[in-house]
């Protein structure tokens, strides 16, 4: 069957709305803590987000392919997401193929080992244990350290990262993790490895890690998708699997105007899910920027997981988020928000402003469950004073149904006297950008 009949069969498959929400929803953003405090950001969710799958792409084919597409369910039934996978050092240390280092550096009292190392498919990794540690608190029992200090071939890419230690009996012990990008690197290698802060002591641990890379398997696909809906073009450049892991790399060109999200599924020859992931375990390689347009290059990692030999399908998804707008409570009304490449509406009907509240009537195109649509609208609907990024002090509303047919809401907020005071410097963000 040729791929352009395989993707209009796939293009016919009902989808299930609900289902695809819930899977974004239940992605876990794992970030990188870094020296400097950041402020943290809210987490928001889609206030209309009920036709999200219809922002769907198409499908990379994985040959060789031999079942029909309209086998292939856009959301299957069982599949592994990959909070569940761990990391590659999981399934490296259950394999014992990790190759023993045994070094030692002392500092500030502190003695950190390299127990061992390994290097596979586009990660290196090292276990650390630490000896003469003092008794300090849960929030300084880690370690800052930088893969590849002063090698030329990373200069530029240089990130202090983070190493958390857990205490086994009198050693403390700790994992960490590297990737290492898009670069061409020998099968065997000395790796610097420097610690600059272990337990809130600045100090000076520094190692020569010899790694050899594990046998690994790289598949060349230069594959493009297209979405002219959108504007988007997701290309499947390669995929690397190792002996405890399997990577995908990969691009994706989309207008500079919107925020975008890649997400991919991984089907198998039978239609089940056997990987679902909503970014959260993709690394931003590199980009490029035009006037118009930008082009990333990622790496979809599934760590402890190695691709058995067979059929797939991988199946990438598309979220847009447009920017996000506040609206002051002045504004002419009704007040509608709808990007003409985004299918999501909401409409502001009326602001009525009483003694200690304010009350929002409006309206959505949503296709989810009406205790779903309230529940992102608690979620991700605000008022903010001025139409800065929120700090915690944003004001959450209560939610109630006017009309369930029509899907138009109310949302109610209250406030105290000393805001109602200020009343005109406040901004509602309805959540429609998220």
């Amino acid at each position: 069957m040729a791929q352009h009949d395989l993707r209009n069969d796939y293009e016919k498959i009902p989808v299930p709305t609900d289902a695809l929400q819930d899977r974004i929803r239940q992605g876990i953003t794992q970030g990188v803590a870094e020296r400097k405090q950041r402020r943290p950001r809210r987490k928001q969710y889609v206030a209309i987000a009920g036709l999200a799958a219809s922002l769907f792409v198409t499908t990379f084919i994985v040959p060789p392919f031999a079942s029909a597409m309209s086998h292939v369910p856009l959301i299957g039934g069982l599949y592994r997401p990959f909070i569940e996978q761990g990391t590659v050092g999981t399934e490296i240390e259950k394999k014992q193929l990790a190759t023993a280092i045994d070094q030692t550096v002392t500092d500030q009292g502190i003695t950190i080992k390299v127990v061992d190392a390994y290097y596979d498919g586009t990660t290196i990794g090292m276990n650390l244990t630490a000896t003469g540690v003092p008794d300090v608190n849960e929030t300084k029992r880690a370690a800052f350290y930088e893969v590849f200090k002063g090698d030329k071939r990373f200069e530029g890419t240089e990130n202090q990262e983070l190493a958390h230690f857990k205490q086994d009996g009198k050693v403390w012990k700790a994992r960490i993790e590297y990737d290492v990008g898009l670069q061409k690197l020998s099968d065997s290698m000395q790796v610097p490895l420097v610690i600059s802060e272990m337990f809130g002591l600045d100090g000076n641990w520094q190692f020569e890690v010899p790694v050899k890379r594990l046998q690994a398997i790289e598949q060349t696909f230069n594959t493009t998708v297209k979405n002219p809906d959108y504007a988007v073009d997701v290309t499947l450049k390669q995929m690397t699997k190792g002996q405890a892991s399997t990577t995908f790399d990969y691009t994706a060109v989309y207008p500079k105007a919107y925020d975008y999200q890649i997400g991919f599924s991984l089907f198998d020859d039978s239609g089940k899910e056997v990987i679902h992931n909503w970014s959260e375990s993709t690394a931003l390689v590199s980009h490029t920027n035009t006037s118009s347009e930008r082009t990333d290059t990622s790496r979809l990692s599934l760590g402890n997981y190695v691709i058995p030999s067979g059929a797939y399908t991988l199946h990438p998804q598309l979220s847009i988020t447009p920017k996000t707008t506040f609206i002051p409570l002045t504004t002419s009304l009704p007040y509608a928000e709808q990007n003409p490449t985004h299918p999501l509406k909401m409409t502001t009907q009326n602001i009525k402003i009483t003694d200690s509240q304010v009350i929002v009537d409006f309206e959505t195109n949503a296709v989810e469950m009406l205790s779903n649509i309230k529940l992102d609208a608690v979620r991700s609907m605000f008022l903010i004073q001025g139409n800065e990024p929120p700090d915690g002090r944003e004001i959450k509303p209560h939610i109630t149904v006017r009309d369930a047919n029509q899907k138009q809401f109310r949302a109610t907020f209250t406030l105290s006297a000393s805001q109602m005071a200020s009343i005109d410097e406040f901004y509602l963000e309805t959540g429609y950008s998220n």
